[in-house]
């Protein structure tokens, strides 16, 4: 009886040893909770265009010609036009006309009748002017914006490189250097990435 009571006794000391080594359970840290991406803030729209405004004593003056062509329907883009410091000092005095202003857009109509000039270019009877209703010009920063009963709202936004400005001046008439980049929206139309040279006129 002696010798039962031992066994028993030694039975009960390794099974206290073995649950005093048998490894621990495992503990798992949770994670940072995920975290739903933030959409980004959409960009405050740029306030529009107003106003007449240009840095006084740059000479601008000139015809800027697209490289490509713009072209709404009939109406084909022929230049932008800039004018001369005093034609910018008269508009901006509030002495303006429909027909002409500092900086404006040419389109020729093609539907028109269509005739050869001194140049042996061809010029078509019938053209429209987009005046701006705003503008801002100066230091390279070009910024215009128009309506036309035809085309709708015009907005044009670009750089002109004044450097190559003063070249294609001194290289004289036929320079063949980008000198305005912009975009241009014409009613729902965009022409994201146009250039223009430079021509002085006549």
């Amino acid at each position: 009886m002696r010798h039962l009571w031992t066994v028993a006794a030694v039975a009960m000391v390794l099974a206290g040893c073995d649950q005093k080594t048998s490894a621990p359970a495992q503990m798992v840290t949770p994670g940072p909770a995920s975290i739903a991406p933030v959409a980004p803030r959409p960009a405050a729209p740029s306030a529009p265009l107003t106003g007449f405004t240009h840095v006084k004593g740059e000479d601008l003056f000139g015809y800027y010609i697209p490289n490509t062509e713009v072209k709404i329907g009939d109406l084909k883009l022929d230049h932008v036009h800039i004018g001369s410091e005093a034609e910018f000092a008269q508009w901006e005095g509030g002495d303006r006309t429909t027909t002409y202003a500092p900086i404006m857009l040419e389109f020729s109509d093609l539907a028109s009748a269509k005739s050869e000039n001194e140049l042996g270019q061809t010029v078509y009877a019938h053209t429209i002017r987009v005046l701006p209703t705003a503008y801002k010009l100066g230091a390279g920063d070009l910024r215009f914006t128009g309506t036309d009963p035809t085309l709708g709202a015009v907005q044009l936004d670009g750089m002109i490189d004044m450097a190559a400005l003063t070249r294609a001046r001194a290289a004289g008439p036929g320079a063949q250097e980008t000198i305005l980049r912009t975009a241009l929206l014409i009613g729902a139309t965009p022409f994201k990435t146009l250039s223009f040279n430079w021509f002085g006129g006549d």
